[in-house]
């Protein structure tokens, strides 16, 4: 495919019939700066895929292809350890973008759906190429890399300072405003993540994740709906205990 500078590309659809107005990240780091032309342009390095819960969409070692920007639903960064224990280091939301970080022509991370994932793919290689004739879109993907990694730093933040029952607060807090920002404010959080993941992301063990939740019910600042849901009864309360 041959690439214009601020032009578009022969036989490529118009981006007005194309699902992106309807897409939050349409607005947001990457696609933000394009106007139907260029983004049409963009979607041509890839296009949209999907993901059932629990499947993988990255691994880390293997070589670099296509990184994702969501459309819908919430996935996981993550990195295995020596002894086979898994690391959550980010959650990842609709409008965010996920497998961009390489080391060596290699992915650092692995990516999971922790939901039924829709996402736009864009090959590695011609996305650079497109953002090099595009300073504008090189400069969104700069700010979308620094604001990740400088959520991926306030959780070791949190993994350092806060105590267990502190830490489920400010992974409720996250998932609430995961909510907010980019889904639908409900009354009912569904957590994505069961309490061995949450456990992973948090660095606690099973146990003290289910007793981190009891305490937060007995404190009447949460309710427990099921194994995967919560209702925020306190949610002033919910923020000052999982501060950092």
């Amino acid at each position: 495919m041959a690439l214009e500078r601020g032009g578009g590309v022969r036989g490529l659809p118009d981006a007005k019939a194309l699902p992106c107005g309807r897409c939050v990240g349409r607005d947001l780091n990457l696609c933000k700066p394009l106007d139907d032309r260029r983004l049409a342009q963009l979607l041509a390095l890839g296009g949209p895929r999907l993901w059932a819960r629990g499947e993988t969409l990255f691994r880390a070692g293997d070589p670099m292809g296509s990184f994702f920007k969501i459309r819908s639903g919430i996935a996981a960064v993550f990195r295995m350890l020596d002894d086979g224990r898994r690391q959550v280091v980010a959650l990842r939301a609709p409008g965010d973008c996920l497998g961009y970080l390489e080391e060596g022509g290699k992915y650092c991370f692995e990516g999971v759906a922790l939901t039924e994932i829709s996402a736009c793919a864009f090959d590695r290689r011609q996305f650079d190429a497109f953002a090099a004739l595009n300073p504008d879109v090189a400069a969104a993907t700069a700010g979308e890399l620094s604001r990740a990694l400088k959520l991926t730093g306030q959780a070791m933040v949190v993994l350092g300072q806060l105590k267990s029952t502190e830490r489920v607060a400010h992974f409720l807090v996250e998932i609430d405003t995961l909510y907010r920002e980019r889904l639908v404010a409900q009354t009912r959080l569904s957590l994505l993540m069961n309490r061995s993941q949450i456990a992973d992301y948090l660095g606690l063990t099973i146990e003290t994740v289910s007793r981190a939740f009891g305490k937060l019910r007995k404190y009447a600042v949460i309710e427990l709906v099921g194994n995967d849901e919560v209702i925020i009864l306190d949610r002033a309360r919910l923020r000052e205990i999982g501060k950092v």
